[in-house]
Parts: structure tokens; sequence; C-alpha cells
């Protein structure tokens, strides 16, 4: 799949088959013509947004043959409150009666931010901290808040295992002798402080151009390399560099999608 990013602010990209007959290309760069998109706290609404502006595109009746890997498009990315990142799964197909391109949303096979097994991942501090040294204040605080719900829930389900028994006072004393949001607090900004500084001085010291710029050459020299190699025979394949998504208080993602190699 080709990954495009749709954003120069906002950590936004879209995945396509890059054989579609569909013209990806041409669509996503008209797309953005549009000017920067609008920002948004939940990431399915960039994608609900880009399938809106397809309904406004000319069909050509060569795409109604289209295959399933065809007609799938994928977001990846965050939202502008999220801690972690989302991914979309879409379906296009033309419809019938209007002759326009239509998005099927398949929650099933996408990331969301509902289920409870991902934050409690999350929980744990000493598997999570590239992500936690890498997030705003504000996105640490909103993590607390979910780890001290997660730890009500679990102060819920002891104190139900030990009811009326001898033991449910003196438990129910320890529980609340625990402030567990000021535990979370000492311990996540502790261990994040130090960390927070090292990653803005590398942010500060360079900007997405520079990155692209020199993943760029270096598929280029690649790509020349093994042309060389293979005894300079036939076209220079093309090859180049797709997207870079990142949230610049740290969390960066990057995915290379070459042609070529």
């Amino acid at each position: 799949m080709t990954l495009y990013t749709l954003s120069r602010q906002e950590p936004v990209a879209l995945a396509v088959n890059s054989y579609s007959p569909i013209p990806w290309d041409a669509i996503i760069n008209t797309y953005l013509k549009k000017g920067e998109i609008a920002k948004h706290e939940v990431f399915g609404d960039y994608a609900r947004d880009f399938c809106n502006y397809l309904c406004s595109v000319e069909v050509d009746p060569a795409w109604k043959k289209m295959t399933e890997d065809d007609r799938n498009i994928i977001f990846l990315g965050f939202g502008t409150d999220d801690v972690f990142p989302s991914a979309v799964d879409i379906m296009v197909h033309i419809d019938e009666e209007t002759d326009k391109l239509v998005c099927d949303f398949n929650i099933e096979r996408g990331i969301d931010h509902d289920n409870e097994t991902d934050f409690f991942t999350l929980s744990h501090f000493e598997k999570t901290q590239p992500i936690m040294y890498g997030i705003s204040h504000a996105a640490h605080l909103k993590l607390i808040d979910k780890q001290v719900e997660l730890i009500e829930v679990f102060k819920n389900r002891i104190l139900e295992a030990v009811k009326e028994t001898k033991f449910e006072e003196s438990v129910r004393n320890r529980l609340c002798e625990y402030d567990t949001e000021e535990e979370f607090k000492k311990h996540t900004f502790k261990q994040t402080y130090k960390q927070l500084d090292r990653i803005n001085t590398a942010i500060d010291s360079f900007n997405i151009e520079d990155l692209v710029k020199v993943v760029e050459d270096f598929v280029d020299a690649k790509v020349q390399l093994d042309h060389l190699k293979a005894g300079g025979k036939g076209e220079l394949p093309h090859a180049r560099e797709l997207a870079v998504i990142t949230r610049t208080e740290g969390v960066v993602y990057i995915k290379h999608c070459l042609f070529g190699l």
C-alpha cells in the first residue's frame, strides 16, 4: 500500500492500494489543495471528512470492476486528544443509484479508544515508557485520569472479594490510605521530565522537511546502488518517501512504502 500524509500540522495519513484503478494520487493531491485539514479530537472524523469529499469525485465506469484490495483504504494517526494511534479501515464502493463513491466504515477491523484493555496495557509504566516520554503534559494528565479510573475498578473488585468477611474493614482502610492519583503523578512525572528535556532538545534540532530529505536521499542512493549491482540494465526503479506521520510532542511514527526495493 502507498501511504500519503494528509496534513503538515497533524499526524494523519492515508494508506491506499497502489495498483487500484482509482487514481488515488490525483484525488489526494486535489484534496490537499483545498488547504490544511480541520483538526478533530476524534480521529475517525478525519476519515469522515475525506469520505465526504470522495462523494464529489467523478466516477470512471472502469472502477466498477474493483477487487476488495482495490477498494480498501486505511487511515492512520492521532486525534488531537489521543494518547496512542488509531486506524480506521474503510471499503470504498460505487453506489449504483447515485453513481458516487461511498465509504463503508469497518469498526471491527479498526482500532478505537473505547477498549478498556488498551488503557490497562498503557497503565503498565515500564512497558510504555517510550510513549509516555513523548506525550504532552495534557496527555499525561488524561492518561493518569484513566489509570485512576482503572485502579478504582480494581479496588472495587478487591472489596467485593472480601465483602462480609473479617478482612473487609482492614482491606478497606488500607485501600483508603493509598492516594492513587498522587502516586501516579509522582511516578509519571519523575520518570519523564529528564526524558522530555532530551526529546525537546532533539525536536528543536530538526524539522520534518529535513527528516524527509534525509530518508529520500538514502532511498535514492540505495536504488541507484541496486541498479548498478544489477549491471545497470533496464530502467532505474522509481522510489520515493511517501509519508512521515508525527506528533511533535515526541510520539514519532515513520512508515515508508518504497517502490523498486
